[in-house]
């Protein structure tokens, strides 16, 4: 069992940044991912944590898997 790798929404988007420097993932989508509960994620305090590794598999599945986020 591996640990999954949890960061803030902030860390998030500077990590996307290392994997693909040209990234149009915003802070703000990140966020509406898990306000609709498409990504794993947790509030500590006003903190939101998200789970990095499904992050990731939310933005690399096939276009009819990944529901459409408004």
């Amino acid at each position: 069992m591996s640990i999954p790798r949890i960061r803030t929404v902030a860390e998030c988007k500077k990590e996307l940044l290392k994997i693909d420097e040209g990234t149009s993932i915003s802070e703000w989508y990140i966020r509406q991912l898990c306000e609709q509960n498409l990504v794993k994620h947790f509030m500590s305090g006003n903190k939101l944590h998200v789970n990095f590794d499904d992050l990731v598999r939310f933005l690399t599945s096939e276009p009819s898997e990944a529901p459409v986020c408004m």
